[in-house]
């Protein structure tokens, strides 16, 4: 949905408990956490880039119209464990995201034959999903992308008491691995910690920010913050300006990194 916001802050993790408790009057537990011991569920990422790192250094250079693209899934692996693929897409402040479902042992195979049909769930039977996967797989064909970085953290997840649109989330214990494949969204034994002092609280919203949310802001001096998961995680492994070919011709072995630059 085009017209949503995000506003990311960081807060020290000393301040976790007494910032948790300050917002309990307004927010009810996320459905896919209220259940769970803690009460938080694990998100896991793989993003692409091109050869340039394209994605990587137009958030750096703060290109208000930007997107990337992501394969995420949730918690630990199982036999129908679901993957998404996603195109989340800026607008100067706002959000637009693009979503396809797959089961995960399918990854390889979407990728290798393409076939929507067969492969891409469907929830709603309107064939958006399908339309979501064919612009992720246009995109990272066209572009020549590769998986650059898995990102995984826990993620505490609310929504208002009073206004169900509204969603607040805690991400914490940030930690990633450089040049994964595709389908390595759940091997994090390379996984490198990152951002050890902080947790990323980030406010979704359409319309203005409450009154209440803007008074904890206050009460804990937060700065808003242009935050990339993506950009810190390939930061704290030294990043270099390029992907190594031996990356590209991983997923592209009958194309020359020339071809997939054209």
């Amino acid at each position: 949905m085009i017209n949503r916001k995000e506003y990311k802050y960081l807060v020290p993790k000393t301040s976790l408990d007494s910032f948790r408790s300050e917002i309990q009057p307004y927010i009810e537990v996320d459905q896919y956490a209220r259940n769970r011991n803690p009460q938080e569920y694990t998100v896991r990422s793989v993003y692409f880039d091109t050869s340039e790192f394209d994605y990587l250094n137009e958030k750096r250079e703060g290109i208000k119209v930007r997107k990337k693209l992501r394969i995420r899934c949730y918690n630990k692996q199982q036999d129908d464990s679901i993957a998404f693929l996603e195109i989340k897409r800026k607008h100067i402040d706002f959000i637009e995201k693009n979503r396809a479902p797959v089961l995960h042992q399918d990854i390889e195979k979407l990728f290798l034959t393409r076939n929507l049909d067969e492969i891409v769930l469907s929830f709603n039977g309107n064939g958006k999903e399908k339309s979501d996967a064919q612009r992720f797989l246009y995109h990272y064909y066209r572009h020549g992308l590769c998986p650059t970085v898995l990102v995984i953290y826990e993620r505490e997840a609310f929504f208002g008491k009073f206004d169900n649109t509204l969603r607040l989330t805690f991400d914490k214990n940030l930690r990633s691995a450089v040049f994964p494949s595709r389908e390595m969204l759940y091997d994090d034994k390379q996984a490198r910690k990152a951002m050890n002092k902080y947790f990323v609280f980030e406010v979704k919203f359409y319309g203005g920010l409450p009154a209440w949310i803007r008074s904890v802001i206050r009460h804990y001096q937060l700065s808003r913050m242009a935050l990339s998961k993506y950009v810190i995680c390939l930061d704290s492994h030294h990043m270099r300006k390029k992907v190594p070919s031996r990356i590209i011709s991983r997923h592209f072995p009958y194309q020359t990194s020339q071809a997939i630059r054209r």
